[in-house]
């Protein structure tokens, strides 16, 4: 990890090349003096270059490293998303140097996926009313036009003051006010009501029965959805990568029977295969953004469960069969951790505006 710092400081400032020598190797190592006879010293891992040296030839080096291919990254890249399991096989096998280290595939794939999302999808008019149903009706024009009245003001911006009034107006329509035995009752008499007095309830406060803690969290929703976005935005991507451990725990448990197989293990294969569904999502995002949107979600459908169960046969070395088992449990688990790390999401953004 030394050296890999050592090489990032020195490629920002030029002189770190895929090929060539350093200009003092042959040297003593200006930093333990140990003789220096490659690019780096056996002894401390120092880059054994100079920078003394004109300041054009550094902008040049510097700019060259920094659009340079990274040798790693081509040999990664072909076996993640074309030879499914090949990549997690070779690298358990101790076949590490050559390939990128998986927990730095999946930060960039990951960082990859959230800028396009963000960028694309989250550019989008949250305000469509195209697909709106009511009742498993659809609206019709007039109904349209008057939701979208309702919601967006004559200059084409999204009119909160609206939007409050018409839930409001909603909300008075549908409420349904329920007796609370906690309230005492003013009117004299006996304990038991009347048959007059009980055939109609008594008014209640506005105010019984809410929270106004949570009535205020989401008035201040409402009032500042770019705030929430932004929330979901900066809470997602770290809630996501509690997605996996939990896909290490799942083929934990798969393959607990295996004595040869370890957690490291599991945990290249799942940082491997999530680095690939990022990928794929944002090709499959760019396809539909560029081409069709129907047509792209079709093929990421099919090509993850596909691209699972390959690679679970390609990374543990078992059957066809008992890897597309292995896949439709891992996809009934990866439901459930979906569907509550996005309530998390939720829950944590709304009580971050």
């Amino acid at each position: 990890m030394s050296t890999e710092l050592e090489a990032a400081g020195a490629a920002s400032l030029g002189a770190v090349r895929t090929g060539g020598k350093a200009d003092l190797s042959g040297q003593p190592c200006r930093n333990c003096g140990e003789m220096v006879e490659e690019r780096y010293c056996s002894r401390c891992g120092q880059l054994a270059a100079s920078y003394h040296r004109p300041f054009f030839s550094l902008v040049t080096e510097s700019i060259s490293d920094s659009f340079a291919l990274d040798g790693r990254i081509a040999r990664t890249l072909p076996l993640l998303l074309f030879r499914p399991g090949v990549l997690t096989r070779r690298y358990t096998e101790g076949k590490r140097a050559r390939y990128m280290p998986p927990f730095r595939l999946f930060l960039l794939s990951s960082l990859i996926f959230y800028f396009v999302v963000f960028a694309f999808v989250g550019s989008a008019n949250w305000l469509n009313f195209s697909d709106v149903n009511v009742d498993g009706q659809q609206l019709s024009a007039e109904e349209m036009q008057e939701l979208r009245e309702a919601f967006v003001g004559p200059d084409g911006e999204f009119d909160e003051a609206r939007m409050r009034e018409f839930l409001e107006r909603v909300g008075a329509e549908d409420e349904i006010v329920d007796a609370d035995p906690a309230v005492e009752d003013t009117a004299p008499g006996p304990d038991t009501p009347s048959p007059d007095e009980a055939a109609t309830p008594p008014e209640m406060p506005d105010t019984v029965g809410e929270n106004p803690e949570i009535e205020e969290r989401v008035q201040r929703i409402i009032d500042n959805p770019r705030l929430f976005v932004s929330a979901i935005e900066t809470w997602l991507p770290r809630l996501s990568l509690l997605l996996v451990p939990f896909t290490m725990l799942a083929m934990s448990l798969m393959y607990f029977w295996r004595r040869k197989v370890f957690v490291y293990d599991h945990a290249i294969h799942a940082l491997n295969l999530h680095s690939w569904m990022y990928l794929a999502a944002t090709f499959a995002i760019l396809i539909g953004w560029l081409a069709n949107p129907g047509l792209a979600g079709i093929l990421f459908t099919i090509a993850v469960p596909v691209y699972v169960t390959l690679s679970l046969r390609g990374a543990y070395q078992t059957g066809f069969i008992t890897s597309f088992l292995r896949m439709l449990v891992l996809s009934i688990f990866w439901l459930f951790a979906v569907s509550i790390l996005s309530v998390g999401v939720v829950i944590a953004s709304a009580l971050s505006v």
